[in-house]
């Protein structure tokens, strides 16, 4: 199957690997090694207000975006009304017993869904 063959026994190796991994002896060790996390974690800010500074200008960038898409909607929306208001200033006004045609006459005939969405408009 493999051609590694690894050794039955290596005691001596074994031994070496411990003692270099072993925990260190004694308590100064681990008292250098708690002040040394200690006085890190004392030098970092901890606080809520340090993450928000990462999204500042992400921030910044999407409210710019929002404000002229808001912009450009409320021009659009100001020169629909604008034109229509020039339709209907300049559209003929109706004299009484003249023939009145077909097309005013008849309305298309409209979903309920667009009757109620002509009203939330409207209001």
């Amino acid at each position: 199957m493999t051609d590694l063959k690894f050794p039955a026994g290596d005691d001596e190796m074994t031994g070496a690997l411990r003692g270099l991994y072993a925990a260190p002896a004694g308590h100064a060790y681990w008292n250098e090694l708690e002040s040394r996390i200690m006085s890190r974690v004392a030098e970092v800010e901890l606080g809520w207000w340090t993450e928000l500074d990462r999204w500042l200008k992400p921030a910044l960038v999407a409210a710019a975006l929002l404000v002229i898409t808001a912009g450009v909607a409320m021009f659009r929306a100001q020169e629909s009304d604008r034109l229509s208001a020039y339709d209907e200033l300049f559209a003929p006004t109706p004299v009484p017993g003249a023939p009145v045609e077909a097309s005013a006459i008849q309305r298309s005939t409209a979903e309920p869904r667009d009757n109620a969405l002509r009203f939330i408009i409207s209001k």
